[in-house]
């Protein structure tokens, strides 16, 4: 199946759109405030924004944020959705009408504005019974159409946010110990190799490892595959492979990511992060930023790219640059085979 064969998802009822929001976040919601972008005449779906849900003094702050970030996204319409378990009829209804007002302000409207408590949705924006009752109504299973489009993508649904933190997490104690020994020994390989055939012969060799493992042909140490995306050149040159084939790329740089430790896991997560925004798919590459910069808070390209992210930056301004990127590469590569 090719992304034209792809059926068109249209969400036409409210429960309907409460079953595909955590398809959208990459995980179930919680304590949360989520807000879909829907652009144009034919309300496509844009950025969905999640945060956390914060006190209610911060109500103001958190619905300029909110109504800043849906704007810059040339949101037409928007959804808004609050996941919560705090009790009472309509609980955060201020933080729902301070972005409801500071979002019409900006010349867009509020399609919906949902509650989701404990599996059943509610509005706070239609007060009939007759379609949308207090006590609110159970959130259906997703529409075939929507897990399918997900499962195409290579996408799946976790628990929560926790759950996604832990599919990215590094080794831990004696296994950490053991994957830094096996890097420290991989840097001495890589280095002998610079000194011995030069730095454009040792990025060929490890891009051309790098490429059979993205294939699946041969297999190679993972600290051997990590250890060259340290060089500045290898790391650019594979980031431009998302432009060919972002799955196979996000499941390589994902493994290397789980068998990595700092500080050589940083441009590891950080490819990760660049080819999950390619793929649409902020959350995880927030989560990826996070612990690039944790291990290197000075790290370049995941401080653009973490100003990227904040910016909402559109997954086509990432491909530019990787093109852009892949341009660039051409002369270097002709410049190193006349030499």
């Amino acid at each position: 199946m090719t992304a034209a064969d792809m059926p068109v998802v249209r969400l036409t009822s409210p429960g309907e759109i409460a079953a595909a929001v955590p398809h959208l976040c990459g995980f179930v919601p919680t304590e949360s405030l989520v807000a879909v972008s829907l652009r144009g005449e034919r309300r496509r779906i844009g950025l969905s924004l999640r945060l956390d849900l914060m006190p209610a003094e911060a109500d103001e702050d958190v619905a300029e944020q909110v109504a800043a970030r849906l704007a810059h996204d040339d949101a037409s319409a928007v959804v808004l959705v609050v996941y919560t378990e705090e009790p009472g009829g309509r609980p955060r209804d201020p933080l729902v009408r301070a972005v409801i007002d500071a979002v019409e302000l900006r010349g867009m409207t509020i399609m919906e504005g949902l509650l989701v408590r404990a599996g059943a949705w509610s509005s706070y924006t239609c007060s009939h019974p007759e379609c949308c009752p207090p006590e609110g109504t159970a959130v259906p299973a997703p529409a075939d159409v929507i897990a399918a489009a997900a499962a195409y993508d290579g996408r799946v649904v976790l628990r929560d946010r926790e759950e996604l933190v832990a599919s990215l997490a590094p080794p831990v104690l004696l296994a950490a110990r053991l994957a830094e020994q096996r890097l420290d020994a991989a840097l001495v390989r890589w280095l002998a190799v610079v000194e011995g055939s030069g730095p454009e012969a040792a990025r060929t060799q490890s891009l051309a490892a790098l490429r059979n493992a993205l294939t699946g042909s041969v297999e190679h140490d993972v600290a051997d595959l990590v250890v060259p995306l340290q060089d500045v050149a290898v790391r650019d040159e594979v980031a431009t492979w998302a432009l060919d084939d972002s799955e196979a790329l996000l499941t390589l740089v994902l493994a290397l990511a789980r068998d990595s430790v700092a500080p050589y896991d940083v441009p590891v997560c950080t490819l990760v992060a660049l080819v999950a925004w390619v793929r649409g798919d902020g959350a995880l590459a927030n989560v990826a930023l996070d612990r690039a910069l944790a291990g290197d808070p000075a790290y370049n390209m995941a401080k653009l790219f973490r100003a990227g992210l904040d910016g909402q930056l559109p997954p086509s301004a990432v491909k530019q640059w990787l093109r852009e990127t892949r341009r660039a590469q051409r002369p270097r590569r002709r410049r190193g085979r006349a030499a």
